[in-house]
């Protein structure tokens, strides 16, 4: 009798499912990094928050998964659009929300709390420069006067740091795919060129720091660069990586081992992003829910920083690290709603008079 055994089956056959939880995952990850902040801006100590992270800083984690899901379906994106329709998609995707974060918090939020006379906050260079983070190239964190009675003082909105990296890796990823003939076939070698410098960084100590890409250093360009690149070589590669759950649990190993030895950074590149593609498209949950409740991520992790300094300001420093997170995640993910509702979805709606409606770049 002739044993047929059945084809493994690898990623790419997930993804063909077409049902993943990627609008999930992001929205815990935003709210991951709320959390973190929120004892951060509160002086409070996150000792038991810290403690269901098995020794990883939760915030980095929670940015690292950003940059993998991101790599993983932005390579999709690009292999099904022209150089027009791709950059047209990434601008309308990541600007409108990005500008309504930035004039409201210079407009709206930045009066409301500056320490200055409404006069010299209007006339001051500073208030107008902050509009400039509608452009993810440079960030400006500081407005004048605002928020200087805060445990965090003058910084407004902290997180605005990862957007120029995320539109970075846009840049980075469209080089490399139009130098490669349309093809992912650099992205290995580029991955080899990032980890060799870092194997000679673990040997050779820190370099001085380095300002990349506007007000954005080196090194956490190219950290999280890797990691968006992990996520394309596993889009690149999705029709022969298997997907079984055993490399997801020797994955949950490599963590804990990483963990407990001091490894954190490598265990991540290793073992993170094959484990969120796993809990992507293993079984997909509240998919109808998340499709009628719309991706809340990008909104929520725009929104909720200065949400947060306004509540600390507001308590007068008296509120703290899990109320701040309660009430953060309520309002962020409220606001968060109207913008995916009334801003980003019409700019995607926009996007589509450019390119086919595409199921899988509804989440990228």
């Amino acid at each position: 009798m002739i044993d047929i055994k059945k084809p493994t089956t690898t990623l790419g056959d997930m993804v063909k499912l077409r049902a993943n939880n990627f609008d999930l995952l992001r929205l815990c990850a935003a709210l991951v990094v709320l959390i973190t902040h929120s004892f951060a801006l509160t002086g409070k100590s996150p000792a038991t928050w810290y403690s269901l992270f098995m020794g990883y800083e939760p915030g980095s984690l929670a940015v690292s998964a950003f940059f993998a899901i991101s790599g993983f379906l932005i390579a999709g994106s690009l292999e099904r659009r022209t150089f027009t329709e791709y950059w047209q998609a990434r601008a309308l995707r990541i600007i409108p929300a990005l500008a309504v974060t930035s004039f409201v918090s210079a407009l709206i939020l930045g009066p409301f709390f500056t320490a200055l006379p409404l006069g010299e906050y209007f006339q001051n260079s500073g208030t107008y420069r902050y509009l400039t983070n509608s452009i993810p190239y440079q960030t400006a964190f500081v407005l004048p006067g605002v928020f200087m009675d805060v445990t965090y003082p003058q910084t407004v909105n902290g997180s605005l740091w990862t957007i120029p990296i995320e539109a970075f890796c846009y840049v980075a990823l469209a080089a490399i795919f139009f130098v490669g003939r349309r093809t992912f076939s650099l992205v290995v070698p580029v991955m080899a060129l990032i980890s060799a410098f870092f194997v000679w960084l673990f040997f050779h100590g820190p370099i001085a720091p380095i300002t990349f890409f506007g007000t954005t250093e080196v090194l956490p360009v190219l950290r999280f660069g890797l990691m968006f690149l992990i996520g394309t070589f596993l889009w690149k590669y999705k029709d022969v990586v298997p997907f079984k759950g055993g490399i997801a649990a020797m994955c949950v190993v490599v963590l804990l081992v990483g963990s407990r030895f001091g490894y954190t950074n490598l265990a991540l590149f290793i073992a993170l992003p094959y484990l969120l593609m796993y809990l992507a498209y293993r079984r997909p949950v509240c998919v109808a829910g998340m499709r009628k409740l719309g991706d809340l991520s990008y909104g929520t992790y725009l929104f909720a920083f200065p949400i947060q300094q306004a509540l600390v300001s507001i308590s007068h420093k008296s509120i703290n690290g899990w109320w701040l997170a309660v009430a953060a995640s309520i309002i962020s993910m409220g606001l968060a709603w109207f913008s995916w509702r009334y801003v980003e979805k019409p700019a995607m709606q926009f996007k589509k008079k450019f390119s086919a409606p595409v199921v899988l770049e509804k989440t990228a």
